[in-house]
C-alpha cells in the first residue's frame, strides 16, 4: 500500500488518524530503509520495527495481544528468518505482549527463543503489574467498558537490561539504546547511527504526549521534554513513532521533536513559576494552558490525553498530593459532605435540578460537582441518577480528549445502571 498520499493529508491536517488506522488494519509495511521495515496494524497498537541483520532479525517492540499474530504474519511475508533479538521500548502491553507469539513460533520451529533487551525498570514495571493486577483489571475494564476484563500479565521478562545507554552490534548492524522518562520510567528510544533512523517508542505518538493519565502512576513531563531534545540533537533522517506513520526527512523529524519538547517545556515552566509564587493546584490548573499554535499541529492534537491532566501531574511531581486546600488535607467522607450540602440546598433533588440547569447552560464542570454531590447524598434516588446520567453525558460531549471522555463514561454508565436498578426495584 502506498501510504505517501495519506501521510501528506495527515501532515497537513486534512485527514484524521482514524483513516490511517483503517488503511493499515489488514497489516501494512512501511519500507523504512534497506533491510528495515515498520509494521502497522492499528494506531492503538504500537508500531513494530524489524531490522534484517546477518545474525537474524531484530524486533523493536512486539505488538499487543490481539494483533501479535497478525503482526508476526506480516513480518513473515517479508522475511522468514530467525529472530535474534527483541527490544522493548517500554513495558506496556501493546509493546511487549507479542513476545508470546514470537516465542511460540521459535518453540514450534525448534530454534532458540530470541533474547530480550530493555531498560532495567521494565523488570520493576512487570513486578508492579503483578502486585496491582486486580486494580489494573478494574481500571482498564471500566475505561474500555469491558466487564470482567483481566489485565494481561506474565510477558517474558528481559534477559539483558541497561541503565542510561547501551551500544549493540548485531549481525553487522550498529544499534544504540537511550533511556528517558516520559509516559513511563522505563522507556528507551533506539538509534541506528549509520542509517540516521530513530525509533522513538512512545515519546512520539502522533497526538499530544500521554503524560497525564488520571488512573496511572506518576508520569514525567520535564523528562519527556529532555528526551525529545536529546533525540533532536541526533538529527535523524527518519523518525519512527511508537504509534502512527513513519516520518521521513530531517526537517520534519526535527519539527516534530522540537514542537513536542517546546509544548512540554511550556507546561513545566509555567506550572513551576506559579508554584514558586505559592499558587494552589486550583489556581495552577486554571491558569496554565498550552499555546494554541502547538495544539493545532496534526501530531500534537489533544485527542487522547488532555494538557490539563499533564499540569496536574507536573504539580504532583514537584509538590506532592496536597493541593493547597486545607479542607482536602483530611477531608470528610464524600457522602457526609454531600448530605450536609443537600440539607442546606433543601434536598438532594435541588442539587440535581441545579446541576441539570448548569449543564444545559454549558457549565459542565460546575454541574459535575453538584450532580455527584446529589448522587452521593441520595444514591438510590431514580430521578437523581437519571439526571446524573444526562449531566455526565453533557460533560462527555464537552470533553475533547478520548481519555477524559472514557473516564466520564464510566460514571455515566454507573448512573444509567442505578437508574434502571432503582426503577425496577
Amino acid at each position: 500500500m502506498d501510504q505517501a498520499p495519506l501521510f501528506e493529508r495527515l501532515w497537513n491536517g486534512s485527514a484524521q488518524m482514524e483513516e490511517w488506522t483503517e488503511a493499515v488494519s489488514v497489516g501494512a509495511i512501511t519500507s523504512v530503509a534497506e533491510n528495515v521495515i515498520t509494521v502497522h496494524t492499528t494506531y492503538f497498537c504500537g508500531s513494530v520495527t524489524v531490522i534484517r541483520t546477518a545474525a537474524g532479525l531484530v524486533f523493536i517492540d512486539t505488538a499487543k495481544p490481539d494483533t501479535a499474530d497478525q503482526t508476526l504474519a506480516t513480518v513473515r511475508g517479508w522475511d522468514d528468518g530467525p529472530i535474534h533479538t527483541v527490544i522493548y521500548t517500554h513495558g506496556h502491553i501493546d509493546h511487549t505482549s507479542g513476545i508470546r507469539a514470537i516465542d511460540d513460533e521459535a518453540d514450534a520451529r525448534g530454534v532458540p527463543r530470541p533474547r530480550i533487551i530493555a531498560h532495567r525498570n521494565v523488570l520493576r514495571r512487570m513486578e508492579r503489574y503483578e502486585a496491582s493486577h486486580g486494580f489494573n483489571s478494574i481500571v482498564q475494564g471500566q475505561q474500555f467498558n469491558k466487564p470482567g476484563y483481566v489485565y494481561p500479565i506474565g510477558q517474558r521478562r528481559p534477559d539483558e537490561v541497561y541503565d542510561d545507554t547501551l551500544s549493540l552490534t548485531i549481525g553487522g548492524e550498529q544499534i544504540e539504546l537511550f533511556h528517558g522518562r516520559g509516559e513511563t520510567d522505563d522507556a528507551s528510544f533506539v538509534w541506528l547511527p549509520e542509517r540516521r533512523i530513530l525509533a522513538s517508542g512512545d515519546f512520539v505518538i502522533w497526538v499530544f504526549p500521554n503524560a497525564g493519565n488520571p488512573r496511572k502512576v506518576q508520569r514525567h513531563v520535564p523528562d519527556w521534554a529532555a528526551a525529545l531534545r536529546r533525540m533532536e540533537q541526533l538529527k535523524p533522517g527518519v523518525l519512527i513513532p511508537g504509534h502512527g506513520p513513519v516520518i521521513f526527512g530531517e526537517a520534519r523529524a526535527a519539527q516534530v521533536l522540537r514542537d513536542g519538547a517546546e509544548a512540554l517545556e511550556h507546561l513545566t515552566n509555567r506550572t513551576l513559576d506559579l508554584m514558586n509564587r505559592g499558587a494552589t493546584l486550583d489556581e495552577v490548573l486554571h491558569a496554565v494552558k498550552v499555546p494554541a499554535g502547538y495544539l493545532a499541529k496534526p501530531y500534537l492534537l489533544p485527542k487522547y490525553d488532555d494538557p490539563e491532566f499533564l499540569v496536574r501531574g507536573i504539580y504532583h511531581l514537584y509538590g506532592g498530593w496536597f493541593d493547597g486546600n486545607p479542607a482536602h488535607l483530611k477531608p470528610a467522607r464524600t457522602a457526609e459532605l454531600a448530605a450536609e450540602l443537600a440539607q442546606l440546598a433543601g434536598g438532594a433533588d435541588k442539587l440535581a435540578e441545579r446541576a441539570a440547569t448548569l449543564a444545559a447552560a454549558g457549565q459542565t464542570r460546575l454541574a459535575a460537582h453538584l450532580i455527584e454531590f446529589a448522587s452521593a447524598a441520595a444514591p438510590e434516588a431514580r430521578q437523581i441518577q437519571a439526571i446524573r446520567a444526562r449531566v455526565l453525558q453533557g460533560c462527555i460531549e464537552a470533553e475533547s480528549s478520548l481519555m477524559g471522555k472514557a473516564f466520564l463514561a464510566v460514571y455515566q454508565r454507573d448512573a444509567e445502571q442505578r437508574a434502571k436498578a432503582t426503577d425496577q426495584a
